[in-house]
């Protein structure tokens, strides 16, 4: 079917990463399910090695992208100046939060909190007050739903006595569905963009890969470490996600930040070391330079968890 004028721009360009994702997901779990690597499960495992001109391709597609959907500069100082540091944390752990009650996917709260920063670093002549982050917060996370999930809550649901961020201020739908269309407009309806759990998808995929290459050891045993591994990635990049200082860091740098500090803690099963050199062939020097502060401020925020259980970022933490 045709369509019409200017719609075509609607279209989106992934088209192509679409198929490799779950293919090489298949391939994989139908290595480790069958436990044995005889002839047919090798040839699966080779298949899954050679798409990494495929992944290599995904990553540098995505990192052209990034800067696009970033915040606009000087961001963290805004929210410092205008008192909305604690007001973005709370609006973020309420993501969270809706994620656990409805099931919704990593990708959805990153995307989410993408909208919720970059429509208010590009609104700073506002007078940000609690109840108006509160609203953004709720749009967008509606529209991220829509956009991601097969199936979104209602903008009633959305708003649950389990789920309610605020009891002072529960919005009515038509409210609601306003924030959306200001959203949608502020945000230029460019509502895709390379997450750092979409980074993690395809890099974590490729440390799989690397761990069924090299195996030598109890694959039971490495199928634990894979998912001691994966959890581990996700504490450090929701941290990192909750975190007001790493605003600033490019997705495929909190992405890249969360797997290498992940590594340093989990028992030697996978080679690291192959696995690192992989991954930070894909940065220049700069990208190196700015991941190793990403990386302090993981760590740093993942010590205090340990030593602060009583912080909201750790609290937060400790629910997942």
């Amino acid at each position: 079917m045709d369509l019409p004028p200017n719609m075509d721009a609607l279209l989106c360009d992934e088209d192509w990463l679409s198929c490799s994702t779950e293919t090489r997901d298949e391939n994989y779990h139908r290595a480790m399910k069958h436990g044995g690597f005889d002839k047919s499960i090798t040839s699966s495992v080779c298949l899954t090695i050679t798409m990494k001109e495929d992944d290599e391709r995904a990553v540098s597609v995505c990192m052209e992208k990034e800067m696009s959907y970033m915040p606009e500069p000087y961001y963290k100082e805004f929210l410092e100046s205008k008192n909305l540091v604690f007001v973005r944390l709370r609006c973020i752990q309420w993501i969270i939060k809706c994620r656990s009650r409805w099931d919704f996917s990593h990708e959805t709260v990153f995307l989410a909190a993408n909208y919720l920063d970059r429509f208010i670093s590009k609104n700073r002549c506002k007078e940000w007050k609690d109840w108006m982050v509160d609203l953004l917060a709720i749009a967008c996370l509606s529209v991220a739903s829509k956009f991601h999930e097969t199936y979104p809550p209602t903008l009633t649901e959305i708003q649950m006595e389990d789920c309610c961020m605020d009891h002072d201020h529960v919005f009515k739908p038509s409210c609601i569905e306003r924030m959306e269309m200001i959203l949608l407009e502020g945000l230029e309806w460019h509502l895709w963009y390379p997450t750092p759990y979409y980074y993690i998808q395809l890099l974590g995929l490729k440390l799989e890969c690397f761990s069924i290459e090299e195996a030598h050891q109890d694959q039971e045993e490495e199928a634990n470490a894979n998912d001691v591994l994966m959890v581990k990635i996700k504490e450090f990049v929701v941290g990192a996600l909750l975190d007001y200082r790493a605003i600033h860091f490019k997705p495929s740098l909190i992405a890249l930040s969360s797997i290498c500090c992940s590594l340093d803690l989990i028992p030697p099963i996978i080679n690291s070391q192959s696995s690192i050199s992989y991954f930070m062939g894909l940065f220049n020097q700069h990208h190196k330079d700015e991941m190793m502060k990403c990386r302090g401020i993981m760590e740093a925020v993942h010590s205090s968890s340990s030593c602060c259980p009583q912080s909201p970022t750790s609290v937060l933490m400790k629910e997942q």
